[in-house]
């Protein structure tokens, strides 16, 4: 149980840091913005590079803070037999799920990431819809790094879930 615990409290704290680094894109991306709007209409001189650089932040905010808020719980669920189940049966239900959906869907998503990023990396991929031509190969390292971070994080949960099952409370 101490190899498991360790596991549990490493997933929890990865996924803790990733989430409040994370967070600080959001002032980022506000401020960022915020110089784009000044700059486009008080002095009529829009940024090259703006656009490009809030879907960048904005998709890597998005896909880092997925494990964190899995941490916490707060994944949209739909809740109409789930929260009359009791602890066990919410474990259950929890642990099939991520039996069945949850890890083969990500697990292969981490697997077709990690080709398609290499790619970008060799080729130094520049993403041809800004005229700026921003790099995009850091942006797509991010998707397989907040997927790994996720899976960890779906691991300890899944074991929570288990020793629900096993115990019947929450451990």
């Amino acid at each position: 149980m101490g190899i498991l615990n360790g596991f549990i409290k490493m997933a929890d704290t990865v996924s803790e840091w990733s989430g409040k680094i994370t967070s600080w894109l959001i002032l980022i991306l506000t401020l960022m913005t915020g110089y784009e709007i000044i700059m486009r209409y008080v002095f009529n001189a829009p940024t090259k590079w703006c656009f490009d650089m809030s879907y960048m932040l904005g998709g890597a905010f998005f896909v880092l803070g997925q494990g964190y808020t899995l941490l916490l719980n707060k994944h949209v669920r739909i809740d109409i037999f789930y929260s009359r189940l009791s602890l066990r049966g919410k474990a259950i239900v929890d642990s099939v799920f991520y039996l069945i959906f949850f890890f083969p869907l990500w697990i292969v998503l981490l697997y077709l990431l990690i080709p398609y990023v290499y790619e970008s990396w060799i080729v130094e991929e520049r993403s041809m819809q800004g005229y700026w031509m921003p790099i995009l190969y850091p942006f797509k390292t991010v998707m397989p790094v907040a997927v790994f971070i996720l899976i960890l994080q779906a691991i300890a949960e899944f074991i929570r879930c288990i020793r629900t099952i096993m115990k019947g409370n929450e451990t």
